[in-house]
């Protein structure tokens, strides 16, 4: 017990007040109306003893060592020592304290608690009509053996809440559900709305309610059992009689026959009850738990019982839930989903915030519904809204103010203490939290705080990992920072270290960069670079390093160097602006400190070289965009040099260049390839992983590129079972490889393979915004749409490939891009369109081709094609093969060879025709590629019938190509089978219904060029006038023309003949 103290403040009955002596002499008086005077004595007090109507104290403020203090309240009776806390100085009014009184009174025995209730009764009434408003009254009093103890009766009945109440009806519509079960328990800590949730359920409520809100005063048995038959009794006057009498008999009788006569009581009656208590983590006595139990085991069927706590009661909840007799709504269900959010905020507030602010706040505050509230509060008395929401967070007065008021004041200062010291951790772990607290109980201390629904969430169903709602974290580190900042470095140093032996180096990171412990951190970031960039976050590493000081980059001037390397291996392609903007200001110190002379001679030549590369790899890069493919060889030759005798990351850089240029300059790639073999090597020799990966990437690409397709694909499925075995299937280095897989499935017409391939390309691609990856996923995307027939899939795509050119500076698809989109406009039979283009390109027939020229001209051959200039076309295309057929370039070689096989049979070739296509057959069957003659339409496939039909009579094929030519055949078939399908839906689509003959379209006999170009304009909507204008020639001979296309196409209509049109690639 506290020592004796030197006031006493004594309730004087006389004069009707409260008097105030020390050393035996009166120094002042209170009533109740002083109680500023009164709050101003007890600001410079430590103890007094209190000797009310009501009951006698000893009153003592305990000191805290962050400064200020609470006070306790202690008291005896027959039944022991007690002691209870009042709280803050402004909380220990005199009310308060005559309220504490009478609860120590009440826990002496009961033979003394009557005798002391029944003198008291006749004070308490006048007294609280004096304390309270007059809108307060007591429960009525009868018959002292049969009238519980008196209430308030406020406490009686569920509180209004006014203006700002929200229809949640789901939560509602949960507890209809919840109490057909004995027992509802609505479980989460202070300002997630359960007082508000249970009060308008209530209020609508046709069935009997009996409402209880508790406080402190009810935690002693007699009393929390009298308060409840009070509660009882708002629903039948008479209930309880017996149980009372039994709770206030002289001989105490166990609780237990109290509530048995109280049930069976409650079993008699018509109709059922619903008992709801509220604020119930304010009940402490063990006792009544124990009695609670008893009435969960003997609950009658009529009466449901409603907990709402924020604190898990001592219940055996698992037992409950597996015996089906509990129902939970815990914050996760109480918490505001997002229109709850908005309607709180635009319309009970009258806050006019955007989605974006409200998103924002809903984000911060995780459906906090108190922390909604104190932000709403805060926003009424500012006119920057959108500042304010940009900063909320747990640092905010009032945010501060509620948790220390509401939550942190009501917990032991050892609690106190661990939740300020974990406040750094973004996660929770018991091992965790000892290494940075000292504390040895952890794992306890946690499963207390989670039952306590102290804002901690578990993360896992072991109990392992929690976190602190992210809100209530903040609230703690501003604390943590205001009152202890010297601890907050400390406290992150231990965490890293934890970290950094646990092998989790980018969480040590975060906290020694956090500890501003930047040797440290450089430390770390270096061990920790190789795993990100093999997950493809080299910008990542990258923003690490700008975090350090020029000081430490400068000791660590190597590894900044690299990281910036690996950052603009990504950003190949890019304008020099954005590639400057990336790694210029780690460039920018470099060269300062190769200026400043601090290193050693050698050292200094190093990073010249280095830093001679970065400039090197931007012109190369421009060189690029410029399709500039003579100044990116001389790059290239320039950079050789100097990264011959550097480590493996540095050779990349020539090496990347000169893949670039390789692939885009049609050069042959035995060197290179022959390099790569080498480099490939040496990165695995000295364990650099990711160079390793990014070296067999481009293997990949030029095994594809010159024609060895089954070795390419083995080792893109070889590459992407090592990445998906070591958890890294998602980086842009699998992207890429995908992307080669689903080409290669396409050309070998596995089109389901294709689209999965690509699919997961362009899915990773649009995760991690690797651009130019996503570039040539919607590029490859319009090609497969248009082999399809798709137009309208194959549109989109290329809108969204020319929206990414545009906005992401890589030039460098444009030559795909405008391919893509000829074809595409050949397939709509937008002749104009199309022509309109060819007339803006020019083939020179002396200049040197490189991959970008080739991809034109590809484009203005099939142009050509189209018009009829098959003459002309076949020149053009006899160039393409022949430099294809120099670089070795198998998809480029076979993709001129089936257009030529076009063109012959255009201009009525056919025999050199039939023998092209026995050449295309015998380049194409090695590496099973089908869809190259697919894409040649009806052309193409009477070559191959007829070579099919007469190869026994004039020309013997081998075996392996008589295999594929069947192979071919039989896609051909699949292909009309599936365009059937797509053919019988379009209909139904567009309005169009076909002709019996139309639904199984068979061209009997070839359009003639003058019928083609007719049923072009036919599909691209012109009237007979207009075409007749167009062909100079009469509209009578457009008619004659028309019906000719009809009855060779089985049409009788414009619509038919545009949807077989398209589906035979007529256009």
């Amino acid at each position: 017990m506290p020592k004796r103290s030197l006031h006493r403040l004594i309730w004087s009955a006389e004069q009707q007040r409260y008097e105030l002596s020390s050393g035996g002499n009166l120094q002042q008086h209170f009533t109740l109306h002083d109680e500023q005077s009164w709050l101003n004595w007890l600001g410079e007090q430590t103890s007094f003893a209190f000797h009310g109507r009501c009951g006698h104290l000893s009153v003592v403020k305990e000191e805290r060592a962050r400064g200020g203090g609470y006070w306790y309240a202690y008291g005896t009776g027959t039944a022991g020592k007690r002691k209870r806390y009042l709280g803050p100085t402004s909380k220990v009014t005199l009310v308060r304290l005559e309220e504490e009184a009478g609860s120590h009174v009440a826990f002496s025995s009961p033979l003394q608690n009557k005798a002391q209730e029944l003198l008291a009764i006749e004070h308490e009434a006048s007294f609280r009509s004096e304390a309270l408003p007059s809108s307060f009254s007591l429960a009525p009093i009868t018959s002292p053996q049969q009238v519980p103890l008196p209430l308030l009766a406020s406490k009686l009945s569920p509180p209004q809440f006014l203006g700002t109440l929200i229809e949640r009806e789901h939560l509602h519509a949960r507890l209809e559900e919840a109490i057909g079960l004995p027992l509802t328990l609505l479980s989460a800590s202070g300002g997630w709305g359960k007082t508000t949730l249970l009060s308008a359920w209530a209020r609508r409520q046709s069935r009997a309610i009996a409402w209880l809100s508790l406080d402190e005063m009810e935690s002693i048995a007699v009393r929390f059992w009298s308060a409840v038959i009070s509660a009882l009794r708002t629903c039948h006057a008479s209930i309880g009689a017996t149980a009372l009498t039994l709770l206030y008999s002289p001989q105490p009788v166990p609780l237990s026959l109290v509530l048995t006569s109280l049930f069976n009581e409650i079993a008699s009656l018509k109709g059922s009850i619903v008992l709801v208590l509220d604020d119930y983590h304010l009940i402490a006595d063990a006792a009544i738990h124990e009695s609670m139990l008893y009435a969960l085991e003997h609950l009658p069927v009529n009466l449901r019982l409603v907990l709402s706590t924020r604190v898990d009661p001592p219940f055996p909840l698992t037992r409950l839930r597996i015996r089906g007799q509990l129902s939970e709504i815990r914050d996760s269900d109480l918490r505001f989903r997002a229109d709850d959010t908005r309607h709180f905020l635009v319309q009970c507030m009258g806050l006019p915030l955007s989605e974006t602010e409200i998103g924002i706040l809903e984000s911060r505050t995780e459906g906090w519904i108190a922390g909604l509230q104190l932000a709403a509060l805060a926003m009424r008395q500012r006119e920057d809204h959108a500042v304010f929401v940009q900063t909320f967070g747990g640092s905010h007065r009032y945010v501060l103010d509620y948790f220390q008021d509401d939550i942190l004041a009501h917990l032991p200062p050892a609690a106190q203490e661990f939740l300020l010291q974990t406040a750094i951790l973004s996660r929770l772990h018991a091992p965790l939290c000892q290494a940075v607290t000292g504390e040895k109980a952890c794992q306890e201390l946690l499963e207390e705080l989670e039952r306590e629904n102290l804002f901690l969430v578990s993360l896992d169903e072991e109990r392992r990992w929690y976190r602190f709602h992210e809100l209530f974290r903040q609230t703690l580190l501003a604390r943590l920072t205001m009152s202890y900042p010297e601890r907050v470095p400390v406290l992150h140093l231990r965490a890293a270290y934890w970290y950094e032996a646990q092998g989790a180096l980018r969480e040590a990171l975060a906290h020694a960069l956090s500890a501003a412990d930047f040797v440290y951190a450089a430390d770390l970031m270096e061990r920790a670079a190789e795993e990100a960039w093999t997950t493809g976050e080299a910008r990542t590493v990258h923003e690490w390093i700008e975090m350090l000081p020029d000081e430490v980059v400068c000791a660590h001037a190597s590894f900044a160097l690299v990281a910036a390397l690996r950052l603009l291996h990504t950003l190949f392609g890019a304008s020099d602006e954005q590639q400057r903007g990336a790694v210029g200001h780690t460039i920018d110190r470099v060269e300062l400190l190769i200026r400043e002379a601090v290193l050693t001679e050698a050292e200094q030549e190093r990073l010249r070289k280095r830093v001679r590369l970065f400039h090197l790899w931007s012109a190369a890069s421009q060189a690029i965009l410029g399709r500039d493919m003579a100044q990116l060889q001389q790059r290239s030759q320039e950079m050789l040099p100097l990264a011959r005798e550097d480590e493996i990351i540095w050779q990349l850089a020539p090496l990347f260049v000169n893949v670039i240029f390789c692939v885009n300059g049609l050069e042959a790639c035995d060197a290179l390839k022959a390099a790569l073999l080498v480099a490939g090597q040496q990165a695995e020799k000295t364990q650099q992983h990711y160079e390793w990966l990014r070296i067999r990437e481009w293997l990949v690409l030029i095994l594809w590129e010159t024609g060895d397709v089954f070795q390419a694909e083995r080792e893109c499925q070889t590459l992407l079972s090592l990445l998906q075995l070591e958890g890294n299937q998602q980086t842009s280095i699998g992207g890429y490889l995908s992307l080669t897989l689903a080409r290669i499935c396409w050309a070998c017409n596995r089109c389901e393979e294709a689209y999965s391939r690509l699919s997961h390309a362009l899915t990773l691609a649009q995760n991690w915004q690797y651009r130019a990856l996503l570039a040539e996923c919607f590029e490859c995307k319009v090609v497969f749409a248009l082999d399809r027939g798709e137009l309208e899939e194959a549109g989109q795509a290329l809108q969204t490939l020319r929206q990414l050119i545009q906005e992401g500076g890589i030039a460098i698809r444009l030559p795909q891009e405008e391919s893509v989109q000829v074809r595409l406009w050949l397939a709509q039979g937008n002749l104009a369109a199309a022509e309109a283009w060819a007339a803006q390109t020019r083939f020179d027939q002396d200049r040197p081709i490189d991959a970008f020229s080739w991809e034109t001209s590809l484009s203005l051959a099939r142009v050509l094609l189209a018009q009829h200039a098959y003459a002309i076309a076949l020149s053009i295309l006899e160039r393409l093969v022949s430099d294809a057929e120099q670089g070795q370039r198998l998809e480029r070689v076979v993709q001129g060879l089936s257009l030529q096989v076009v063109a012959l049979v255009g201009l009525k070739e056919r025999e050199l025709a039939r023998k092209l296509a026995i050449h295309l057959l015998q380049v194409a069957q090695p590496g099973e590629l089908v869809r190259v003659f697919l894409q040649a339409g009806e052309p193409m496939r009477r070559t191959l019938q007829q070579l099919s039909a007469t190869r026994t009579m004039t020309t013997t094929l081998p075996r392996e190509m008589e295999d594929h030519l069947a192979r071919v055949l039989k896609a051909f078939e699949q292909e009309e089978r599936q365009r059937l399908v797509l053919v019988s839906r379009l209909p139904r689509q567009r309005g169009v219904s076909l002709s019996p003959d139309a639904a199984h379209p068979v061209v009997h006999e070839p359009l003639s060029s003058q019928e083609q170009r007719v049923l072009r304009l036919l599909v691209a909507g012109h009237t007979y006038a207009e075409m007749a204008r167009e062909l100079i020639v009469s509209p009578n001979t457009i008619k004659t023309q028309v019906s000719s296309i009809y009855r060779k196409l089985g049409v009788n209509r414009r619509a038919e003949a545009s949807l077989i049109a398209q589906r035979l690639h007529l256009l």
